[in-house]
């Protein structure tokens, strides 16, 4: 793919690294797929030179962090098939790439070189007639996506420092609560929403399984899904490869680690495109967005009955209870003062090794007064009381729906609409 006059060095490459992800030579391949992300961010994000072995081991595949490599060779053989990969790749699929990755034999730090070949869009943009009868003016989209872009901080959402500690403070319901997700024995992840694909579906009316996001295979299907969704092909795989995510999200996860203070808990803020299952499995979390934005959402839906809808007429997310009739909950016009709501879900993780937490909401607003409502030890004094009781006091399993008055951010100006135990 030709590099605009728009597009930085580093934004080409990252691009160029999530085509590599979703190509056939990588999306069915979880490991080799988590082996090429987590080396191409160590170069793009932390500016690496070097990357050795046991670190790999340890941060890519599990292995402790003293692992002896002689007698483990897990990150040799996976760097192997990962190099003749991505040979295969720029030979065939990107034989018109300008750049080039490569990860050298000795340092695993991928190193991007450029050839002087013309380069095509390996996605197959330029055989899409870009001029493709639309349901949507293009200056429209155009300014839709800006205005969503330029809300999103790409420098917080891509951060992956140092494990992060935590302790929660707070009253007795709020430590008890907070206690279930943040535990010393385990790591806690903080999943911020995929932007850029959340509007790329509420612009196509296409949506995407969680399958067909963590492989990239969606990548594939751009220029077809997005002619019949009366969208500019190439504007819409521009929009889809950002890293962008709602500013809510990012204000939110700040208030949730200031919440936390110092302790000795570690959490990680990962961004919804970096997530892995194994991580899914293996740890604590907390997911933001809806099943739209953050897919990684999705495999819970089975166990709650609160759905989350988009109104492309009026460009809101609204809950609707499958539970009761598909009960809508709509917050009114655009531009006015009104009502919203956000929801909570606490569910075992996918390995059924510890807790999860689900946050959704209407907007902005109401993401803030769930900050504040989790963090406030009335409100969750009442939560508590509408669910069962259990030996040691516990939450059990369970979902809630809370509707926040106004713009209001105080944690007592809302209300509960619902709060339930979670099915089995």
């Amino acid at each position: 793919m030709s590099q605009g006059s728009g597009t930085s060095v580093a934004e080409s490459r990252r691009l160029l690294v999530e085509r590599l992800a979703g190509s056939s030579y990588l999306n069915r391949s979880a490991r080799l797929r988590d082996l090429l992300m987590y080396l191409t961010e160590r170069v793009l994000e932390d500016e690496a030179v070097e990357i050795h072995e046991q670190e790999v081991g340890a941060n890519v595949f599990g292995r402790p962090a003293d692992y002896d490599t002689t007698a483990d060779n897990i990150v040799r053989v996976h760097a192997s098939m990962l190099r003749k990969r991505l040979e295969q790749y720029f030979a065939a699929d990107g034989a018109d790439e300008e750049t080039i990755l490569e990860i050298p034999k000795g340092n695993y730090a991928p190193v991007f070189r450029t050839r002087s070949k013309p380069a095509v869009d390996p996605l197959g943009l330029e055989t899409v007639p870009v001029q493709a009868k639309r349901r949507f003016d293009l200056p429209l989209v155009a300014a839709i996506s800006c205005a969503v872009l330029l809300a999103c901080s790409t420098g917080i959402l891509l951060w992956r420092g140092p494990t992060r500690t935590a302790a929660v403070g707070g009253g007795p319901t709020v430590r008890l609560f907070w206690s279930q997700i943040l535990r010393p024995d385990r790591v806690t992840d903080v999943v911020i929403d995929d932007g850029a694909v959340g509007l790329y579906q509420e612009l196509t009316g296409h949506p995407l399984s969680l399958t067909e996001y963590y492989d990239r295979s969606y990548l594939r299907n751009i220029p077809a899904v997005a002619a019949a969704g009366g969208l500019d092909p190439q504007l819409a795989a521009s929009m889809v490869l950002r890293r962008q995510s709602s500013f809510a999200d990012t204000s939110f996860s700040w208030k949730l680690l200031q919440l936390a203070g110092a302790g000795g808990v570690r959490t990680n803020l990962r961004f919804a495109r970096d997530y892995t299952f194994r991580d899914a499995k293996a740890d604590n979390a907390i997911l933001l967005g809806n099943g739209r934005t953050n897919p990684w959402l999705q495999p819970f839906e089975a166990k709650l009955g609160i759905r989350w809808q988009f109104d492309r007429t009026e460009a809101v997310y609204y809950p609707v209870d499958a539970w009761q009739a598909n009960r809508s909950y709509l917050t009114g016009q655009p531009g006015e003062t009104h009502e919203g709501y956000f929801s909570i879900a606490l569910l075992p993780n996918l390995g059924d090794t510890g807790n999860v937490m689900l946050i959704s909401a209407t907007g902005g607003s109401a993401t803030n007064s769930a900050a504040d409502f989790l963090s406030d030890e009335r409100s969750l004094s009442g939560l508590r009381r509408h669910l069962p009781a259990t030996k040691d006091g516990a939450f059990p399993p369970f979902e809630a729906l809370i509707k926040a008055k106004g713009r209001s951010s105080l944690p007592h100006e809302v209300s509960l609409v619902f709060c339930r135990q979670a099915a089995r």
